[in-house]
């Protein structure tokens, strides 16, 4: 038996109550008192791995319905993404059914900026995707848009780059929207970042030719 298995299977609460009817000393009540608080934790941490495994056993799939076109020197070239709003509109009722709930925090600094985004279960465990920063572009990028927007369209891409990558989804090529002949959503990439660079595997970018990409474009995310 594993030190945390041996810990959950002690009840903390029990030997409390049996401490103070016996007239334990301070100093044992203490303990109990410290290893109640081990005891929660370790169920806590176990609960959120527990969920998590659920939700990603259960997740319907995540597909690539918008898709951004990208104004180069050469033309334009496109991309398929899944847009934030949606991804949450699929995942949030699961989530809420385990007792997960999703959280980000942000910061803007000169020309980028820095999202984390944090899975917590109701017993008071999380873990977050660590710092991802988001290059916001300047006012001569060909992706437009005023200040203030593009540093939401930044600020909007780190939010779903760190949610797919803290909960370990991999959005999908809507296929049967293809077969169908059904159209895609198209408009501006939520983030002027190059996503064929940035990630192939969450935005599923077409390859791009060399030199198709603007020097303006060139910066791509990183993770901090």
């Amino acid at each position: 038996m594993t030190e945390a298995k041996a810990l959950v299977r002690i009840d903390p609460q029990f030997l409390l109550q049996k401490a103070v009817e016996g007239n334990a000393s301070i100093e044992t009540l203490e303990r109990l008192v410290a290893l109640a608080k081990d005891v929660r934790e370790v169920q806590a941490r176990e609960a959120w791995h527990e969920a998590m495994a659920e939700f990603q056993r259960r997740c319907p799939p995540i597909k690539k319905t918008n898709t951004a076109q990208i104004a180069t020197a050469k033309g334009f070239y496109s991309y398929k993404y899944a847009a934030l709003d949606e991804i949450m509109e699929t995942i949030r009722p699961l989530l809420g059914e385990l007792g997960l709930s999703v959280s980000w925090s942000s910061r803007v600094e000169p020309q980028r900026v820095v999202v984390a985004c944090r899975i917590a279960h109701a017993l008071g465990y999380s873990e977050n995707s660590g710092e991802i920063s988001m290059p916001v572009p300047d006012s001569q990028d060909r992706s437009g848009g005023n200040p203030a927007q593009r540093v939401g369209s930044a600020l909007t891409y780190a939010r779903r780059y760190s949610l797919l990558q803290v909960t370990g989804l991999a959005p999908e090529d809507d296929d049967d929207a293809q077969a169908g002949g059904k159209q895609t959503k198209t408009g501006r990439p939520e983030s002027p970042a190059r996503p064929a660079e940035a990630d192939p595997g969450v935005e599923g970018a077409a390859a791009t030719p060399a030199g198709d990409v603007p020097s303006d474009l060139e910066q791509a995310w990183v993770k901090v």
